[in-house]
């Protein structure tokens, strides 16, 4: 997708479908929000930019963690998101701020101490350009930090079932560009490096982080349900206009290998967490 396509991709259909799963998504992706934050290591009073923010679950907790007084600043295409993120962020009284705009494009009013995201930073048409745009928007002295998904085939929660589904397919999806935008757009960790020099980040450290992600649901139907609804499984079925009954069955089977004591489906992840100064 270029850049027009994903913001017409997550102001339709798949927005107000993340929007629907928000608090199960929130959970879900919490151990790496909070492998960020550490990461960040925020001082007080100051304000962080966040990309991709979503609903808003990391830039509040930029807010809490700066002490609650100074508002980081959350960016996104997704109109959808973005309301639920100003709504959350009423509710619990945060002076948090939400912009819908490009990042690779978008100038805050003033310079932010430092750049976080939860898997966020991987869409851009342009990467090196957007990279250096959102380094444009940090104070000297800044920093960032992100995560973003290592390669597909070693990110279990999202290729086991699509593996298992494979055979269901009316036909086998070509194989895409590794740099194309997307959630594995940053797998080759030397290419990421040298997008963020180009850019004029400095000091930078690329370190995996591989932790077992549970999947949303108590049992392994109802994790099955989540991942027909939400990922790169659920965009291939919608995409060749299958019925995923056939789908739910395979699987609930794959997922089911995987199943940890209290119940719940635990898969691998693989990421690359991210440091750089400006």
């Amino acid at each position: 997708m270029n850049n027009d396509d994903m913001i017409e991709y997550w102001n339709g259909e798949a927005g107000q479908k993340w929007v629907d799963q928000s608090d199960r998504l929130d959970s879900m992706l919490a151990p790496f929000a909070d492998k960020v934050l550490e990461a960040a290591a925020i001082r007080p009073g100051e304000r962080a930019l966040d990309i991709g923010c979503g609903a808003g679950a990391l830039t509040l907790s930029a807010t809490e963690r700066a002490g609650g007084e100074a508002g980081s600043l959350g960016v996104d295409v997704s109109e959808p998101l973005l309301a639920l993120a100003r709504k959350r962020a009423a509710d619990a009284g945060s002076p948090s701020r939400f912009e819908h705009a490009d990042a690779s494009a978008y100038e805050t009013p003033d310079k932010l101490d430092l750049m976080i995201s939860r898997f966020g930073v991987m869409f851009f048409e342009d990467p090196s350009t957007a990279f250096a745009n959102i380094r444009g928007q940090v104070r000297d002295g800044g920093r960032m930090a992100f995560i973003c998904w290592q390669a597909l085939q070693l990110n279990d929660w999202a290729f086991a079932p699509f593996q298992a589904a494979l055979p269901l397919l009316k036909e086998a999806p070509p194989m895409p560009d590794p740099t194309a935008p997307g959630p594995f757009a940053f797998a080759d960790k030397d290419r990421l490096a040298q997008l963020l020099g180009d850019a004029g980040w400095r000091d930078i450290s690329i370190d995996p982080f591989e932790p077992q992600m549970a999947l949303p649901g108590d049992d392994v139907e109802s994790s099955a349900e989540f991942m027909l609804k939400l990922g790169p499984l659920s965009r291939l079925i919608e995409a060749q206009d299958l019925d995923p009954a056939p789908f739910r069955e395979v699987v609930i089977k794959r997922l089911g290998e995987n199943v940890r004591e209290d119940g719940r489906v635990a898969l691998r992840s693989a990421c690359w967490l991210v440091r750089a100064n400006a």
